[in-house]
């Protein structure tokens, strides 16, 4: 397997020389190339393959999202990455439109290292290029319109609250994924990652949360047929579902609230996936929206859940959430210990998916070995529990 070969560029020598020294003892791992304008990086696209892209904002000429937007356009598939030394929110608000991870100068070599490993984990599972190309060429997941209405009268309305704000936010999946994708850029700095949603929306503020709810909007309304946008909201309704399901067995088995917002955000998240296979495979609509993992694994060699999981770990989203997306359908594959966020999401999707009355398809290699099975009677009250509180809403 040859080594990840990543293009950096930015107009200052000094600044690529310090990268250069920084980055050395990665050269065993990294095939890296250095150039110092847009220009000499499309040259150096059309020469040689590269998996990721880090570029500088300012730049004289071509800038470096003008740079990350042409490559989205003629290499979809390579990872884009924002390396800048000013603060502005303003371009890493344009940034998130192309590029999948923004870091701020000066960046630490074990910063990149990390940045670079999380966003391309997943890619040795994700072998058809096609789709590579889609999920990388995914700018934003597409809202429902009838949440974003309801997310601009709160803002409207002369008396919004950062919590009432946020119990919207947390509704829509798609917003909830472009919250985090901002705040757990570098651009904030923290040192630990966000997984709530109140804290995040207090972050960004009320004219950030309106910006980048409009712009969603326009664009999920601009680029889907009907029949794309009735499967899109099918699909995050049974995330909300799911999501407020295992929020409530996260707190049944003992977690604090931390970690069963972490459920609910994976849970919310967890079938992204299909969303991005629907709004790229128009023409399969019928046969994507109700496959289940085989039928997508034969057609593209992967699944919904790899898929989902991939594109989050572009935006640098948390670990855990990644993990629940990925393995929600078979967490053996990744874990034989008790995992909690994971196990949440596993065991509410497969109660919210089960067919009349069957019994949910738990995954016995996980459960087993984890010493959750006694755990199922619960798992079924808590099901029930929530259903009647649903209902009676």
């Amino acid at each position: 397997m040859r080594s990840m070969r990543i293009l950096f560029v930015d107009d200052e020598q000094l600044v690529l020389a310090g990268l250069r020294r920084m980055l050395r003892p990665l050269h065993k791992e990294w095939d890296m190339e250095f150039v110092t304008s847009g220009n000499d990086a499309l040259v150096a696209l059309q020469q040689d393959e590269y998996d990721l892209v880090v570029s500088d904002v300012r730049m004289p000429g071509m800038d470096g999202i003008e740079l990350l937007d042409r490559i989205r356009e003629t290499h979809p598939d390579l990872i884009r990455v924002i390396l800048s030394g000013h603060s502005d929110q303003v371009d890493t608000l344009r940034s998130t439109a192309v590029a999948h991870q923004y870091l701020a100068k000066p960046c630490e070599a074990d910063v990149i290292r990390s940045t670079v490993a999380r966003s391309t984990a997943l890619r040795h599972d994700l072998s058809d290029p096609e789709l590579l190309a889609a999920i990388a060429a995914t700018k934003s997941l597409p809202s429902v319109p009838a949440l974003y209405q309801q997310l601009t009268e709160e803002l409207t309305s002369g008396s919004a609250s950062l919590a009432g704000i946020a119990s919207i936010v947390a509704q829509d999946p798609a917003l909830t994924a472009k919250i985090l994708q901002i705040v757990n850029s570098a651009f904030f700095a923290l040192r630990r990652e966000v997984a709530d949603i109140e804290q995040a929306v207090t972050m960004l503020g009320t004219d950030t949360i309106m910006a980048l709810a409009l712009t969603m909007h326009l664009f999920s309304q601009g680029e889907m047929n009907a029949q794309q946008k009735l499967v899109v909201e099918k699909v995050w309704t049974r995330a909300l579902a799911v999501a407020t399901l295992a929020k409530a067995i996260c707190t049944a088995d003992g977690n604090n609230h931390a970690v069963a917002q972490e459920a609910f955000l994976a849970g919310m998240l967890h079938d992204a996936g299909k969303v991005v296979l629907t709004m790229n495979w128009p023409d399969r609509i019928s046969e994507l929206a109700d496959a289940d993992v085989e039928s997508e694994r034969e057609a593209f060699g992967s699944d919904h859940a790899l898929v989902g999981a991939y594109l989050l770990a572009m935006w640098g989203l948390p670990d855990v959430i990644v993990e629940a997306v990925a393995y929600h359908h078979e967490p053996s594959l990744v874990a034989t210990v008790d995992s909690p966020v994971l196990t949440a999401v596993h065991v509410a999707h497969a109660l919210e998916t089960r067919q009349n009355g069957e019994p949910p398809a738990f995954d016995q290699a996980y459960l087993e070995p984890a010493g959750l099975a006694d755990r199922v009677e619960a798992w079924l009250q808590v099901a029930e529990d929530v259903a009647y509180e649903r209902e009676n809403a």
